[in-house]
């Protein structure tokens, strides 16, 4: 009787019990390395297999380069099996709410500085990537992210004061209706010269563009259709509402408040790509949202100097 392919896992515990080390590796061999393997340095085929390092080497004569399976992904020089690393993108990738590096590291039964990289790097490859301008209807609206102001001491206090807006950061979103996508960033504030760079580099001029009645958005008009909706006084008004980037932005709260409860100020626009790929692929299930993530370690590095800036956490 022949034994049926083993399927693609669809829950947490499937993908633990089904990614042990030899399947880990086929499947980052099977992204890395489709056509076969290849150096890294000279792109010859022409390469042989260490298996006692689990490592590869180049045989042409000029070259003789060793590299192993993780060489030029965003898992190079890690000292985590492959399995874990397969499990916490599973993890970051369908946590609705986001894990924290704790959490992580207890799962995976490592250190919360290793868990707090790992999941950095694994925010490194579902960042957002430029598109097309979008078009047809697009909601643009922004949010204030950040410590609750009663809750902060008083020198922190006196701090955010002067910063405006209670010292929280301001996150910009715009979305397209039709395609139900989103694109958020950080901006310095929520001034127009900030809120129109973002909104001429994302939309289609002439799209009909929704937002609240924010004197930010006045220029508006003069590049799109634009309508307006009043909060004092309503949400929605027939089809004038930005009530889908209010979703997205409850999605990040959750997140943050909940979940990492104090991101940086410099590492906040790493939590809102998470957010947006979370997001943007929701329609997606668990596997499909996991593999779209995975295929894109090839070509990314986020060291931990990097990472830090050359500071020690």
């Amino acid at each position: 009787m022949i034994a049926s392919a083993p399927k693609n896992p669809q829950t947490l515990l499937e993908a633990v019990r089904h990614f042990t080390p030899e399947v880990a590796d086929g499947y980052v061999r099977s992204i890395r390395f489709p056509g076969g393997a290849c150096c890294p340095c000279c792109g010859s085929v022409n390469v042989g297999e260490i298996k006692s390092r689990r490592r590869f080497q180049c045989r042409e004569k000029d070259c003789r380069k060793q590299f192993s399976l993780t060489t030029g992904t965003i898992m190079e020089s890690t000292h985590l099996r492959l399995d874990q690393w397969l499990v916490a993108i599973w993890l970051v990738v369908n946590a609705k709410n986001g894990i924290s590096s704790c959490e992580l590291a207890r799962s995976l039964g490592i250190k919360q500085q290793s868990a707090w990289h790992l999941i950095h790097r694994i925010r490194e490859i579902i960042t957002q990537e430029a598109g097309e301008q979008m078009t047809g209807v697009v909601e643009v609206d922004e949010t204030f992210v950040g410590g609750l102001f009663k809750h902060m001491s008083h020198e922190r206090r006196e701090r955010a004061r002067l910063k405006g807006h209670k010292g929280k950061a301001v996150v910009h979103a715009i979305k397209e209706r039709r395609s139900g996508t989103i694109r958020a960033e950080v901006i310095p504030a929520a001034q127009t010269e900030y809120v129109r760079d973002a909104v001429l580099e994302n939309v289609k001029p002439g799209s009909r563009v929704y937002t609240d009645e924010s004197r930010i958005y006045q220029w508006v008009k003069d590049a799109y259709q634009h309508k307006a909706v009043n909060h004092a006084e309503r949400y929605v008004v027939g089809t004038v509402h930005v009530n889908g980037c209010e979703n997205f932005f409850n999605c990040l709260r959750r997140a943050v408040k909940g979940t990492y409860i104090k991101p940086t100020a410099e590492h906040l626009p790493a939590y809102v790509d998470e957010a947006v790929y979370r997001f943007n692929n929701r329609k997606m299930n668990d596997w499909e949202r996991f593999d779209a993530a995975c295929r894109r370690i090839v070509g990314k590095r986020l060291t931990y100097a990097a990472l830090t800036d050359g500071a020690v956490r």
